[in-house]
């Protein structure tokens, strides 16, 4: 079942919605001011940018991983490996924050790559073009 991508979507909607109410206020304003260089130097609005550039890439790197996942390609170890090391960190940095909200997710990418290697399946993560039966591979989806 392909959970992971849709997991970090979810987290994504939910920085992004906690973001565009909790820091409304922040918004109408650099919004009253056209955006243009409105957040240079001035902490509060540099928050709300990272904020809500960070639910963005949340949202992108989630449909990504979803589509990774319906199409049977192993996520890239590099993926789970820089995911963990910045939920890690962030964790750490910041205790009191959503970002326990990626712990899951992170924990199924290795759960994912660790299933797929047990089986002995070969990691896909770079041959999404290729042809399964090259070399004697074949898609991790299928049901051999």
């Amino acid at each position: 079942m392909a959970w992971i991508g849709k997991c970090l979507i979810a987290v994504g909607v939910i920085h992004s919605l906690f973001g565009f109410v909790f820091m409304r206020g922040t918004l109408a304003v650099l919004w009253s001011e056209q955006l243009w260089n409105t957040v240079n130097g001035q902490p509060r609005r540099e928050a709300v940018f990272w904020f809500l550039i960070t639910g963005a890439l949340f949202l992108i790197v989630g449909a990504l991983v979803d589509a990774l996942e319906k199409g049977g390609i192993a996520i890239p170890c590099i993926v789970a490996c820089l995911f963990a090391f910045s939920t890690v960190l962030g964790v750490v940095v910041m205790p009191v924050s959503g970002l326990w909200l990626l712990i899951p997710p992170v924990a199924g990418m290795f759960f994912q790559r660790g299933k797929c290697r047990t089986e002995g399946r070969p990691n896909q993560s770079f041959q999404a073009d290729r042809d399964p039966r090259e070399r004697g591979s074949r898609p991790l989806n299928s049901n051999r």
